[in-house]
This record gives C-alpha cells, sequence and structure tokens, in this order.
C-alpha cells in the first residue's frame, strides 16, 4: 500500500509538471497564432518572388525581418574574431541552391580562396574552377579583386559608409567575401543578411555573391545593399536600391551617357510611376524595372545638389523614407522638406537647367529625355489623366498664349502637388505650390514658348509609408481633369493689412483689383478673391480662405489666427474670374505661441494603486483659456524612475472652469510596481511642451509578469517527469 501510494504521488506530480509545461509553451507563443503568420508572410513573400524572381537581396531581407523584427532594433552585436582566411584554403559556404522556386534551399558549396586585396576576398566554386580550369579561374578572380580594390571598394565606400555600419564586424575580419559562383533564374548576384547573424545557413561573414560571367556593376550594386544593411536594417526599397543603382555611376559601370538602361528605357516613358512604392505588380505593364530607373535619378539629383554627406547620412538614418531623406538633409544644413524636394527633382527632370534657381531644376552631370503629354491648341481640356501618389503627370505646353488659366480638378484626397515652368524671353520661370481645393494657377509670360505643367497626387506634409508590404503596389491614384483657356491678368493695385502677433488678429482690407486695361473691377459679381496662407518657403498651402466686398473697404477679411501651428507663413491674395487670374503676395506672418506648463502636483490613493494629478499653464498671449481650453490636448505621461526613455503609458486631463486648472481624474495604475513619476504634455497649434518631472512616488501594483524560463529548462522537467513515472511502473513489475 505504501509502495503504491508513492507511485502515485510520483504521478500525480509528473502530471503537474506536464500540465505546468503545457501552460508555459502557451507563454513562449508556441501556438497556432505563431503559425497562421508564417503562413501570411509566406503569401507576401511568394506574392514578391513571382513578381521579381532575379531580385533575391530584397526579398531575402523581406524574409529575414519578417522572422526576425526584433532584430532592427537590437543594439550593435560583438565581434567574433577568427584567422585570416588563407590562399589557396578551400571553405564550404551556404549558397541558395535555385531561385527557380520559392522559399529558398540553401545549399552547401566548396569553395578555393583564389585572391585576397586589401579589403577582399574572392572564391570560386570548385565546380567552376572543374570546368573552367584553375588558371582561368585564378585570372577572373584577380580581376574582380583588383577592380573590386581599385574602383568600387573607395567609391562606394566614400558615399555609402564602412561595410560593417552598426552591425558590426561579424567575423572580425574587415575582408568583404566575394563568391563567384554559377546562379540560376537570371540571377546576377545578390546579398544575403542572413550571413550577418548568427544562423543555420549563416556563413558568419560580410559577404556577396555575385555569377561568375556578369558584370563588374553588379558587384558594385549588391555590395551597397551590404553596406546599407549593416548601417539600417530594414530602409525602404527606393532608397536602398537607388543608392545601389548609383553605384554604377560612382563606379562607371553599365551606364550610356551616366544614363542606367532602366532610367533610359523605362522610368523615362512611365513617368507616372510612384517614385515611394515599390511595384511588384504587373498592372499596365509595369514591372519594377521602371522603379530602379525612378530611384537612380532621385539619388542622383539628391548626391549632386547636396554632396557626399547628404548621401552618407541618409544610409545611416534610421526614420526611413522620406523623413529620413529630411533628416539627411537637415544634418548637412539644408532644411528643405521632402515635397518641395520632390518638385525641384522632378522640375529639373523635364527643364535640366542649372543657369538659374540656385542650380535646382537641372543636372549637372546627366542628360535625360522624359515623355511627356504634347498640348500645342488652345483652349485645351485633358480628362482622367492618372496621377499617382508621388508619381508623375507632365504636359508640355507648346507656343501657349501669354495669359493662360490652368484649372485642375480638386483631388478628393491627398492633395495635388503643382510645378509650374514658363520659359519666355526672360528664361525660364519656376512656381510650385500643393493644394485640395479651389486650385487655378495663371499661366504669364511675355513671348512664351514652352511651358511643362507637372503634377502629381501628394501629402500635405511628409509623406509615410508603412513598412514592410505597404511599400509594394502602385499606392493611391486619382483621375484628374485639366483645363486650359486663354486669360487675362487681374492686378492687386493696393492694400492695408495688420497682424496683431499678441492676440492673432489679422485683417486684411482696401484690396483693389484692376483688370487687364487698369481699370478698378467695381462688379465683383464675376470674381472671387481669396487670401492664402502657405508656410513660409514652401509650397504647401495651409489654408485658403474667400475675402469679402463692401463699398468702403473694398476687398477685406477679419481672421484670428489663434489656431494655426506655429511657424511662419507666406501670405498671398489671389483674383480670379472666369478668363482671369492675379496673384499678389502680402507679406511673411509669423505666429507664436509662448506656452509654460507649471510643475504638476498629484494625490495618491490609499492603497497607493492610482493618482489624482492636476497642473495649470501660463499661456502668455492670451488673456481668456476659452479658446485655448477646446484645442489643447493635455495628457499626463508616467515615467519610471531611474529608466531612460519613452513614457510607460498616458493618460487624459481635462480643463475644469470652475478651478481653472487641469485635472485627470483618478488614474489607475495597479498594473504597475515601483518608483514612478509623472509629466504633463500640452499639445497645441503644431507644438508639443512638457512641463518639468514631478516627485517622485511608489506604486504597489500588481504588475502582470510573463514567463521567461528558457525552453530546454521545460524540456528537462518533462523527461525527469516520464523518467521517474516510468521508473517507478517499470520498477513495480518487476518486482
Amino acid at each position: 500500500m505504501k509502495r503504491k501510494s508513492k507511485k502515485i504521488t510520483y504521478i500525480s506530480i509528473s502530471l503537474v509538471f506536464i500540465f505546468l509545461l503545457g501552460n508555459s509553451f502557451a507563454t513562449l507563443g508556441i501556438d497556432s497564432d505563431f503559425d497562421s503568420e508564417q503562413i501570411s508572410y509566406s503569401e507576401i513573400a511568394n506574392d514578391l518572388f513571382n513578381s521579381d524572381p532575379t531580385n533575391p537581396t530584397q526579398v531575402l531581407k523581406y524574409d529575414y525581418l519578417s522572422k526576425n523584427p526584433e532584430i532592427v532594433t537590437e543594439k550593435p552585436k560583438l565581434s567574433v574574431p577568427v584567422k585570416a582566411d588563407v590562399l589557396d584554403e578551400v571553405n564550404i559556404f551556404w549558397i541558395i541552391g535555385s531561385f527557380a522556386v520559392y522559399p529558398y534551399t540553401y545549399v552547401e558549396q566548396s569553395a578555393k580562396l583564389l585572391a585576397i586585396g586589401t579589403n577582399c576576398y574572392v572564391y570560386v566554386t570548385n565546380s567552376l574552377i572543374s570546368s573552367d580550369g584553375l588558371s582561368n579561374a585564378r585570372l577572373k578572380a584577380e580581376d574582380w579583386r583588383d577592380e573590386f580594390e581599385a574602383n568600387i571598394y573607395s567609391n562606394v565606400v566614400l558615399y555609402f559608409g564602412n561595410p560593417d555600419g552598426i552591425l558590426g564586424d561579424i567575423d572580425g575580419d574587415s575582408h568583404v567575401t566575394i563568391l563567384l559562383s554559377e546562379l540560376d533564374g537570371g540571377v546576377a548576384g545578390y546579398f544575403d543578411p542572413n550571413n550577418e547573424r548568427a544562423g543555420s545557413t549563416s556563413n558568419l561573414r560580410e559577404m556577396v555573391y555575385v555569377h561568375y560571367h556578369t558584370t563588374y556593376g553588379v558587384l558594385a550594386h549588391e555590395f551597397q545593399h551590404l553596406i546599407h544593411f549593416n548601417h539600417d536594417e530594414d530602409e525602404y526599397w527606393w532608397i536602398d536600391e537607388g543608392c545601389a543603382e548609383y553605384t554604377k555611376y560612382l563606379t562607371g559601370y553599365d551606364l550610356t551617357n551616366n544614363l542606367t538602361t532602366f532610367a533610359r528605357d523605362y522610368f523615362t516613358v512611365n513617368f507616372d510611376d510612384s517614385l515611394l512604392y515599390w511595384n511588384y505588380e504587373s498592372e499596365g505593364g509595369k514591372d519594377v524595372r521602371i522603379d530602379y530607373g525612378g530611384a537612380y535619378l532621385f539619388i542622383f539629383y539628391l548626391a549632386e545638389k547636396y554632396g557626399i554627406s547628404a548621401i552618407t547620412n541618409l544610409v545611416s538614418e534610421s526614420a526611413g523614407g522620406a523623413p529620413s531623406v529630411e533628416n539627411a538633409l537637415a544634418s548637412v544644413g539644408h532644411s528643405i522638406s521632402f515635397n518641395d524636394l520632390f518638385l525641384n527633382w522632378a522640375t529639373a527632370l523635364y527643364v535640366d537647367d542649372t543657369s538659374f534657381g540656385g542650380g535646382l531644376y537641372g543636372f549637372e552631370n546627366l542628360n535625360v529625355s522624359m515623355d511627356y503629354e504634347l498640348v500645342s491648341s488652345f483652349p485645351a481640356t485633358k480628362t482622367n489623366k492618372l496621377n499617382r501618389f508621388y508619381g508623375l503627370y507632365v504636359a508640355k505646353l507648346s507656343a501657349p498664349p501669354d495669359y493662360l488659366i490652368f484649372e485642375p480638378t480638386d483631388p478628393s484626397s491627398d492633395y495635388l502637388g503643382i510645378a509650374v515652368a514658363v520659359h519666355d524671353i526672360d528664361g525660364w520661370n519656376v512656381t510650385k505650390s500643393i493644394q485640395n481645393t479651389n486650385i487655378v494657377e495663371f499661366i504669364e509670360g511675355t513671348v512664351i514658348d514652352e511651358v511643362y505643367i507637372i503634377t502629381s497626387l501628394m501629402s500635405d506634409s511628409t509623406p509615410i509609408i508603412p513598412s514592410g508590404s505597404g511599400q509594394f503596389g502602385f499606392g493611391n491614384n486619382e483621375y484628374i481633369d485639366y483645363t486650359l483657356i486663354q486669360g487675362s491678368p487681374l492686378t492687386v493695385d493696393s492694400l492695408n493689412y495688420d497682424y496683431t502677433g499678441g492676440i492673432w488678429n489679422f485683417s486684411l482690407y482696401n484690396v483693389v483689383i484692376l483688370d487687364e486695361n487698369a481699370t478698378e473691377i467695381t462688379d465683383v459679381s464675376g470674381i472671387d478673391v481669396y487670401v492664402q496662407f502657405l508656410f513660409g518657403g514652401t509650397s504647401t498651402v495651409y489654408s485658403i480662405i474667400a475675402m469679402n466686398y463692401s463699398v468702403s473697404l473694398d476687398w477685406y477679411i477679419l481672421l484670428n489666427l489663434q489656431t494655426y501651428d506655429e511657424d511662419s507663413y507666406d501670405v498671398t491674395i489671389i483674383a480670379s474670374g472666369a478668363t482671369q487670374y492675379g496673384k499678389s503676395v502680402v507679406d511673411t506672418i509669423i505666429i507664436d505661441h509662448i506656452l509654460a506648463v507649471e510643475k504638476p502636483s498629484f494625490e495618491m490613493n490609499i492603497d497607493n494603486t492610482g493618482i489624482y494629478v492636476s497642473a495649470n499653464a501660463s499661456y502668455t498671449q492670451l488673456g481668456s483659456w476659452s479658446t485655448f481650453s477646446g484645442n489643447v490636448l493635455v495628457m499626463v505621461l508616467l515615467y519610471k524612475l531611474g529608466s531612460l526613455g519613452d513614457a510607460k503609458d498616458a493618460f487624459s486631463m481635462y480643463y475644469n472652469s470652475t478651478s481653472n486648472d487641469w485635472e485627470s481624474g483618478f488614474v489607475n495604475l495597479g498594473s504597475y510596481y515601483g518608483d514612478y513619476y509623472i509629466k504633463v504634455s500640452f499639445r497645441y497649434a503644431g507644438r508639443t511642451v512638457k512641463s518639468v518631472d514631478s516627485d517622485s512616488f511608489m506604486v504597489e501594483g500588481n504588475p502582470i509578469t510573463t514567463k521567461t524560463l528558457d525552453f530546454s529548462f521545460w524540456m528537462g522537467l518533462v523527461i525527469l517527469s516520464i523518467s521517474v513515472t516510468f521508473g517507478v511502473i517499470f520498477r513495480r513489475r518487476k518486482k
């Protein structure tokens, strides 16, 4: 009876262990959700592979990042020093066996080191050595080494940075391994990010793969991918591939008049293609060759206008996409929005004249011939013209009238970016705008011979494209109608305006409009007059508001600009009629908001699991809270004492008009434990102001913890429990 009791006890303990193990498996994430995510990812990756099977680099990168999303935010890895490779030694490398089927299958191939340079090892697979002969293979390897050392390495590193990047040197050897091999499926070369981290198929070295019979330009291209990944793992494809294509210009490979084949033969005739989206689709006969071409031309423009440091900083910028471009330019002293940069680049593609506008509307080292739609008779109406998100529609007007009104339909979503380049007897003149309502542009000059009208569907601020699969496809698009009619000028003859910054009152009055005969227009039934506010020094319209008319004040408007974002604004008057148009710049005004947030006070509840917060602020330019309290967002921000980084949580506050302060109500902190402090954040009119830190306080909640015991620990437990159980059973049977 005693033995039976022990047996039952052992079995019970074992079952408890197994139960705990099962729960721990769920905690570790080994459940159905993991499988469903993998299925979703595989479908996306397979689509990418099917659309462009000759570009495994980006598919491999997408594969790598999808399976290891946490790697993007990891700290730099430590080097693992190894011995230097020796000439004629043979190593076994993991390589993709075939690019014909996805998922890719890795195979092992032996290769011999046939050339060593200051910065590279050149290996040739033994199968190629057998077919081509050792002497020929060695000569080939030495040619690749010499080209890499003399031309590729120095030029590519100069612009894009050290190959080790921020991740560090995976093998402790500064040499880049170049493996010359036979690659199928039309693949000329690739970079595999898996080699940059430990893994079952990692070669644990900085390495690129190149087809034995391809061109040196492929090596330069893939080498840039290696560098870019080690500085910024999760870069958008259009920037990464644009930089990789730009290496061809830096090294002089695979170019005709400094144009890549993809830029010359594909992008120039498919200018509607979105710069920001990588088109892994076949709609309308499009393919990724167009994207390569557009990305190359954009990076070319960026490098030529802003220099080496701008490109180097772009590679190491982690913001991604358009924000990275803005940050990189700001880091070298150029404060320009991505939107204005984009319109400048688009204009340069067509005007290509560096003799005006600070050289921004042309190329010094490139001649590109872009396609367009020709318009040679007026008036003209063009319907259903495709505008993609950061793609282009371009019309060239041949010998138009000297006064012409251009009126597109307003986009139903996003904004319409417009660049108008007019060439007349005085040369070129370029105007740009980004707007979405009441869009009218007046084209004027003296004996105009040509005009380019460039439009694009754009964001009103820096465009943000979701990472991952969000960057694939074509993005938003709209079909816009355009009307071009001969017009006559309207002139703003005189005006008065006042702006009082302390109370944000803006008045514009006694605005007198003259027609083409310099006669004041008193019959105002046929014209509209607007005041337009553009963000200072940009093309982006913040607001456009209709003005009023009276006999005593002529055209006038009274506004309060308190809720406008804190910024500078270029103020313009626009007058338009059926065939008349005029524009006049008023001035630049600056809108300030001076806000000081006081140190917050708080009261803990009785069991230290929550707080009541109150705070106040002084809005020194405002005599009353009424408008301010209706437009401000106030939050309590919770921070862990002694911990760097972002707030752990945020809670809303509301304005109490009776006590004239901001209060939170009860803030439940029951899921937190430890020492904390708070700040109060006020967001108003485009800016955020935070208080100083509050006093610290102790929270005694019950935080939810997650078991993180190692998988091997639980496996050991289950093995032990099973062993004990069956030991008891077999021992009993034996006896």
